[in-house]
């Protein structure tokens, strides 16, 4: 799985440049996400323009990320497609995860708390 990453500011911007996020990719992409935490990015956007679908195991990927993240961490995920929105909405993981429409409302979000 290859990714797009930055630094802004304080956050660091992780774009999986996958088409989906499931159980084909979901532990690689796990291992990536908890090595980045590991390396000290308490601050996480994870932005999910190219992803057109996700399951359960992606879903999984993503909120193993966020208890990683526990307890001073942040993580917002912005961009998301309505397909991959419907599932966050389903789960109820929208009320639980903070999603952004851009990586531009995620950053700004996250710098003012």
């Amino acid at each position: 799985m290859k990714f797009d990453e930055r630094q802004e500011s304080e956050a660091r911007v992780v774009r999986p440049l996958e088409n989906r996020l499931d159980s084909y990719v979901a532990d690689e992409f796990k291992v990536h996400m908890k090595n980045i935490v590991q390396n000290g990015h308490m601050k996480i956007v994870i932005d999910l323009s190219d992803i057109d679908f996700i399951d359960s195991s992606g879903l999984g990927a993503i909120i193993a990320t966020m208890i990683a993240l526990r307890p001073e961490g942040q993580l917002m995920v912005c961009s998301a497609k309505d397909s991959v929105l419907a599932l966050f909405r389903l789960t109820r993981m929208d009320r639980v995860i903070p999603m952004k429409s851009d990586v531009n409302e995620a950053l700004q979000t996250m710098s003012s708390q």
